[in-house]
């Protein structure tokens, strides 16, 4: 069925969480005494929107992704992959233009859209990088030096744009890509001597004469130790100069070429005199775009004509062929110019980021004092291939160089004009600083020489842990530079070869040339030894590594070269060294690298539907998941086949089988467990699903959604990947199953239901009945009624057909043209309306939705209308088409009944999973959702199965204010109550048993303050989000998040946008600083133990939003850095809890008495004093009020007028001398 009313539709997705064995949560535990306090509220759940290429709308909260669909005709099905932390949703439409490498996953990973800023809230476009494919339509950038084009995808036009890439013709292309562009990072007094450095300066080599440009935050102009040495410069983040505010830059450029001017000379860089060609490719934060970043490049090969290229910075692991490092490849070989990375801050094998990985970069770890391996430096070999990476290490930890004036140190301060501070990003200075000194003494050099030079003179690492730790060459490479032995020796050679060995490997061997080149002037002989190891430091077996010779004489001025044979023996990844030796210490080193591809068979799927037939439609395929594989591999069998590695895989496919006049079945088969040792086929037979619903025994709740989830756990990436498919219970049916003869304990079925009564009923009267699925179209108004009508086709419905036609009180169904848009729209349904028509129906004949323009923008409907995007939709126009019919109508916009049911399944599918819940037997759930302004409500719910959470549909929405009793499968459950981004979300967790549970209510005034929970760390943190206290100080940080509007029992909430303010800290009575956020503060301040004053105030002036207009807040504490890191603040709140109408409004003209609970974030406050004051003209004035303790509360009683709004303040002090001074203007209503 694909009837969903245009950006009405939401599907809850599950969030992936530990994989641990999961089981049904039913229980009959106590519930708490209080109302006025939720049962549990361990994290506060703020929605973040992300909209995706896709043109679909993601709300990402901690429990759930809720899926928007942009367009009602794309099929509503995703897989969610959560792996190492982040949450990728990928449409099933997707799944093969990402294995086919059109686009990148990263486009679908919503936790990393959100790190990045990509959300809703911080960008109204993405982001995007394109060769041979023109999406995007604002801020196009074309860089054909490197084949890449820069561009924005503004997302009100995504929709549309992703029918154009999922059309025949990019499929089709072959070479097209579409990558997201990623945000990029920033990845000497004792460091720059052990490398050599001042042995090359006394033979006169400082850089003199070669430009050194350095790619990153910038550079502080006027330090002293670049007085003179900035050639050129140029921004390329929008900041309007180059100047440094952030530090990483300043530091980077001090290691390569710094002067050392205000030490004395005791920090001067490696190549002290050489010029340098600044961009300023990051922001102030230190982060930056691939785009960004491939102009600076452009610009630096290309204009300044750098020699050296130092890219302290970037994004992830890849295998070479992203358009960072294809734009390394690109100018290096177009311009002669020597591009050095750092290769990354992660510390993980297989995590080379790019630009190091490419080919010709040259890709720089980190070693530290004793010229070990860092811990944090990223390993080799390269992704997919083996390439040996990194080419060699550098000093990396405690490097003492430039930083800039008047900027917080990102390290350790040394004097005031000098830190301290540890990373690749210190070590790739160093090598760009040594290839300016080589670049000087061999001007005729090319990029390709340069490196090799560099990296088969290096000096091999400690072995003070063990050889196999620390002289690892993909973890240093060649090891540690040596600028002295490589401006000296005038034998080099070949830095690196690597070798693949695909499977079948029986009998393959590889053969690679190390070259040697004699610059000198007399002929060297060089003795030859060579040895691999595995990847654990085992000695490679016999065989697998020859020479073809043991010695080698080069001739002066001249080359030589000696093959290396690789045979295969054992599938592994495998790294050694090449070492040569000559006279007077003379000393080469060549990493070897060989990567034998483990056993690859070809996995071939066929797929029959329930006819009997094979499933070739577009909406049919299945994916394989790797069990064993860490990284998670995916393969998407497009075409039925795909080339795997042995192993264990789970395959699951979604098979749609033709109904006639219906709407396709669906079946979701599974084989949990394939183990794949040769070439293998499989059937999966849609004619061995089981049915699988859950339907309430009360027939009007019949409406509704269900949504399947097929969950897979993959013990080798420690990650799960589940299966969505959302379906119409009156229309879809669903199979379900596992392969005849199969189970797996990493397997599990669940269900869920919400079931009300349905919003939309049209039924076909005539000699063959039957039921249209229908919903309303996204701008129409929704009346409540129902009753019989005639309905009409009246084509496009032009003002001619309409003439030709009486449509008095009828429903008249009609064509929308493809790029209608909303006004073009309204003025049809106008034309209906005024013929007499009661009800309009629109078919679409191309594009699902209707395009926005200008003043156009989704302008509403002239009366009710339908939308149909269904089979039966399809079958009624047909029957129209030959004559009007008698139709059955209803519509039910508020439904009164919500049943949100589940079951879950492991192991296997063999039998029917048909439920049939009797309403005794759930838990009922008395709720109210109160009014504060009359904007449509939606209700999350989820529970806990098998290492996710089993999610419910959240299709309609809830108008406020309502009262109903809501039914629920017995046991915990997570529920939340949000709205648009600028309501914000209401979150809590409960446990509810069989029969009656204490009632709920959603968004009661007062809304205020409240610190329960925790909320979850953000972008500034890096790395997926983590709980965290709401405010809280992080060494000499303090960072709050401050929820100013939770409701009456204690649900913190924040909402995105529409709120205005500010928040200031001080210290002892002076201000510290002020940020213009009402709800987010990150503040640096002094070590030493202070007296602290917070304060916050947040307006809101939305007509819908009449009461809370503005909160604000004082609080006051002591705080030290020598407290135990990241420790809560101990802020103090008043929550009042007055019992108030489902309009928030309490009676007016009498005594009224309601409980104050004064709470604090880091634990139970022994408060010491407590007053509340009472307004009743928005502030201007104040009066007491009767404040009376009663056990853990206080008893607070004002005498109200007859009419208006209350406002409340309040203070509250604790013994040990918090307090806190909270005003909330319009707190409730009188009426």
């Amino acid at each position: 069925m694909n009837s969903r009313p245009l950006r009405r539709c939401l599907l809850a997705l599950g969030i992936a969480l530990s994989v641990t064995a999961g089981v049904v949560l039913v229980g009959n535990a106590a519930e708490p005494a209080n109302p006025a306090e939720p049962a549990r509220s361990p994290v506060a759940e703020q929605v973040t929107q992300v909209t995706m290429i896709t043109g679909d709308r993601v709300l990402a909260s901690t429990s759930s992704l809720r899926v928007e669909f942009a367009d009602p005709l794309r099929p509503r099905s995703y897989q969610q992959l959560t792996i190492h932390g982040d949450r990728y949703l990928i449409p099933a439409d997707a799944a093969a233009l990402i294995d086919s490498g059109t686009l990148d996953r990263e486009l679908f990973n919503i936790t990393g859209l959100v790190r990045q800023g990509y959300d809703d809230r911080h960008s109204a476009s993405i982001p995007l990088l394109t060769r041979d494919a023109t999406v995007g339509d604002t801020g196009r950038n074309a860089l054909p030096a490197v084949g890449i084009t820069a561009s924005r995808l503004e997302k009100s036009h995504a929709a549309t744009a992703w029918r154009d890439i999922t059309g025949v013709g990019t499929r089709r292309a072959g070479t097209a890509r579409i990558w997201l562009d990623r945000e990029v990072t920033a990845s000497t007094d004792a460091s720059v001597p052990r490398i050599g450095a001042r042995a090359a300066w006394e033979r006169g080599l400082t850089g003199r004469g070669v430009t050194v440009a350095v790619l990153d935050t910038g550079i502080d102009t006027d330090h002293p130790d670049f007085a003179g040495r900035v050639r050129e410069s140029r921004d390329f983040t929008g900041a309007g100069g180059v100047e440094d505010r952030n530090g990483h830059g300043t530091h980077v450029a001090s290691v390569a070429a710094g002067t050392g001017a205000a030490s004395g000379g005791r920090y001067r860089g490696v190549a002290p005199e050489a010029d340098l060609a600044i961009g300023k490719v990051l922001d102030d934060e230190g982060r930056g775009t691939m785009s960004s970043v491939l102009a600076g490049m452009v610009w630096a090969a290309a204009e300044t004509d750098a020699d050296v290229v130092n890219l302290s910075l970037g994004a992830d692991a890849t295998d070479g062929t992203d358009p960072l490092s294809v734009a390394v490849d690109t100018l290096s070989a177009e311009h002669d110019t020597l591009f050095v990375a750092a290769t990354g801050n992660d510390g993980a094998d297989r995590g080379v980021a790019t630009p190091a990985a490419a080919n010709t970069a040259l890709a720089v770890g980190s070693v530290g004092e004793a010229d070990a391996p860092s811990p944090f430096s990223n390993r080799g070999p390269r992704l997919r291939d083996g390439v040996a990476k990194p080419d060699l290490a550098a000093p990396g930890e405690g490097i003492v160089a430039a930083a800039p004036a008047d900027v917080p140190p990102l390290g350790e301060p040394v004097g005031e004009a000098y830190q301290r501070m540890d990373g690749t990003s210190m070590a790739a200075p160093h090598v760009s600083g040594a290839a300016a000194l080589l670049a000087q003494q061999h001007r005729d050099w090319t990029p390709d020489r340069l490196k090799a030079a560099l990296t088969s003179t290096a000096t091999e690492t400690s072995t003070e842990v063990s050889k196999e730790a620390s002289d690892d060459p993909h973890a240093v490479g060649t090891g540690r530079v040596d600028i002295d032995r490589a401006t000296r020796q005038s034998v080099i050679a070949t830095g690196s070869v690597s070798a693949f060995l695909a499977w079948p490997t029986a009998g393959r061997r590889e053969t690679r040339a190390v070259t040697w080149h004699n610059s000198g002037t007399e002929p060297v002989t060089l003795s030859l030894a060579a040895e691999l190891r595995d990847s654990v430091g085992g000695t490679a077996p016999a065989g697998m590594l020859t020479l073809s010779a043991d010695t080698v004489t080069v001739a002066p001025g001249a080359d030589a070269e000696v093959e290396v044979t690789v045979a295969a023996t054992a599938p592994g990844t495998y790294a050694g060294t090449l070492v040569a030796t000559g006279p007077d210490g003379l000393r080469t080193r060549t990493t070897l690298s060989v990567e034998q591809e483990p056993e690859m068979y070809d996995l071939t799927v066929h797929l029959v539907n329930r006819d009997g037939a094979p499933a070739t439609g577009d909406r049919d395929g299945a994916l394989a998941l790797a069990l064993d594989d860490p990284r998670g591999r995916i393969e998407a069998l497009t075409d039925g086949t795909a080339r795997v590695p042995a192993g264990r895989y789970s395959v699951t496919a979604r098979i749609r089988t033709p109904v006639p006049g219906r709407e396709a079945s669906l079946t979701v088969l599974t084989h949990p467990e394939l183990v794949v040792d040769r070439d293998t086929e499989i059937t999966l037979d849609a004619r061995t699903g089981q049915p699988a619903s859950i339907s309430p025994d009360n027939p009007a709740a019949r409406g509704g959604s269900h949504l399947s989830q097929v969950i897979t756990r993959a013990p080798g990436c420690a990650c799960v990947l589940v299966f969505y498919d959302e379906l119409e219970p009156r229309s879809e049916a669903l199979y379900v199953g596992t392969a005849p003869g199969t189970s797996s304990d990493g397997y599990a079925f669940a269900l869920s239901r919400q079931a009300t009564e349905p919003r939309v009923e049209l039924h076909v009267d005539g000699p063959d009945p039957f039921e249209v699925a229908a919903d309303w179209f996204d701008t129409s108004p929704v009346p409540t009624e129902r009753g019989n009508l005639r309905a009409v086709y009246a084509g496009r419905a032009t003002p001619a057909e309409l003439a030709a036609l009486d449509v008095r009180g009828k429903l008249v169904l009609f064509d929308m043209p493809p790029d209608t848009t909303y006004g073009q729209l309204r003025q049809t349904t106008l034309g209906i309306r005024d013929a007499g028509a009661s009800l309009a129906m629109v078919v679409a004949e191309g594009d699902p939705a209707p395009r926005a323009a200008g003043e156009d923008d989704e302008v509403a409907t002239a009366l009710p209308t339908l939308w149909g995007g269904s089979v039966s939709a399809g079958r009624f126009r047909s029957v129209l088409a030959e004559d009007e019919a008698s139709v059955r109508f209803a519509s039910t916009p508020h439904p009164a009944l919500r049943y949100e049911l589940w079951i879950g399944v492991t192991g296997r599918v063999t039998t029917p999973q048909v439920h049939r819940p009797r309403t005794r037997d759930l838990a009922a759930v008395a709720t109210s959702y109160h009014d504060n302004g009359g904007q449509h409500r939606f209700l999350g719910a989820s529970a806990h199965f098998f290492g996710t959470t089993v999610s419910v549909v959240n299709s309609y929405a809830i108008t406020a204010p309502q009262q109903r009793t809501e039914y629920f499968t017995p046991g915990e459950w997570a529920l939340s109550v949000h709205g648009s981004l600028d309501l914000g979300q209401l979150s809590e967790t409960r446990r509810l048993h069989a029969g009656r549970n204490r009632p709920i209510e959603w968004d009661r005034a007062v809304i205020g303050p409240s610190f329960r929970g925790t909320t979850l760390t953000g972008k500034e943190t890096g790395g997926p989000p983590r709980p965290r206290p709401w405010a809280w100080r992080t060494e000499d940080v303090v960072d709050v998040v401050l929820p100013m509007h939770g409701d009456a029992a204690g649900r913190p909430r924040v909402p995105s946008r529409e709120i205005t303010g500010s928040i200031s800290l001080y210290r002892e009575d002076a201000l510290v600083a002020t940020v213009d956020s009402p709800t987010h503060a990150r503040i640096e301040v002094l070590p030493a133990a202070a007296r602290y004053r917070l304060t916050a105030t947040a307006t809101r002036t939305a007509a819908w939003w009449p009461l809370a207009t503005t909160v604000s807040a004082d609080w006051t504490f002591r705080s030290s850095g020598a407290e135990p890191r990241n420790q809560p603040l101990p802020l103090l709140t008043a929550r009042f809890a007055p019992e108030l109408d489902l309009a928030n409004r309490a009676p007016g003209g009498r005594r009224f008495s309601f409980p104050s609970y004064v709470e604090r974030q880091d634990g139970e406050p022994e408060v010491v004093g407590h007053r509340v004051e009472v307004s009743y003209d928005d502030g201007a004035s104040w009066r007491q009020a009767q404040v009376r303790r009663s056990g853990k509360h206080w008893e607070v009683t004002v005498t109200h007028p007859a009419s208006g709004f209350v406002s409340l303040r309040a203070t509250a002090t604790d013994s040990d001398g918090n307090t806190v001074r909270q005003t909330v203007l319009r707190a409730y209503q009188l009426g």
